[in-house]
């Protein structure tokens, strides 16, 4: 494949803003939206679990590949897998003391629309806060988790019985693989908001929010509010 083919098949994948940015760059006149060819439906938002299957293992991490496909000895998953797990250990340093609660919470959002869960969100229902107890039990959108975020779980547990309800809690869910795209994102995110206390876990959550162009739900909004193209919601 040419050099410009390379080009044209990642333009093609790039949001509709992005590719007129693009297009105005190199002289090429764009049709007008209500022209353009329509695309497929977008089976992301029409039927969440066909769409996780038909992307497993591209824009979604096939978790159990990643297993090495162990078979799974854990009887339940979701959140119940990992609710409490880590409730009588320390981890106090995840979470700022003073983080506000934006106008902008994920009961703004429109009832099942994807998002990207942050890492606090997660680590808030394995130690078993309050906080997180309603979204969990009934979460009103639909719940995606970033690779990053999915390691950080894998990072903090303690034995192979905890792995493998982590592996168990991410089974419902999709875990959005970090693509090029991303990975670009992050490290444009640590020039641009490391001063705000933006960690590189985060910039890879965000970054994967902002490729997917989804809203991000956290507990912790502080070090994002100042992110272009990144729409924040917190827990209420």
């Amino acid at each position: 494949m040419s050099l410009f083919e390379d080009t044209m098949s990642l333009a093609v994948q790039l949001p509709q803003t992005e590719r007129e940015r693009l297009a105005k760059a190199l002289g090429v006149a764009l049709a007008p939206r209500n022209l353009l060819q329509m695309a497929a439906p977008d089976q992301s938002k029409t039927d969440p679990t066909a769409w996780r299957a038909q992307q497993k293992g591209h824009a979604v991490l096939d978790v159990d590949k990643a297993a090495a496909n162990a078979p799974l000895p854990v009887d339940v998953t979701g959140p119940d897998a990992i609710r409490g797990i880590w409730a009588d250990i320390d981890l106090a340093q995840n979470f700022a003391e003073d983080e506000p609660v934006l106008e902008d919470t994920v009961s703004n959002l429109p009832p099942g629309s994807p998002v990207v869960v942050h890492t606090s969100v997660v680590l808030g229902l394995a130690l078993g806060l309050e906080a997180t107890r309603t979204f969990w039990e009934n979460p009103p959108v639909e719940v995606r988790l970033a690779t990053a975020t999915y390691l950080k779980l894998l990072e903090i547990c303690e034995n192979e019985n905890q792995r493998d309800r982590v592996r168990a809690f991410v089974q419902p869910f999709a875990v959005l693989s970090l693509g090029p795209m991303a990975s670009t994102k992050a490290a444009q995110l640590m020039f641009e908001a490391g001063h705000n206390g933006l960690t590189a876990l985060d910039a890879l959550v965000a970054a994967t929010a902002i490729a997917h162009e989804i809203p991000l739900v956290t507990r912790e909004p502080r070090a994002f509010t100042q992110i272009h193209g990144l729409y924040v919601a917190t827990l209420p």
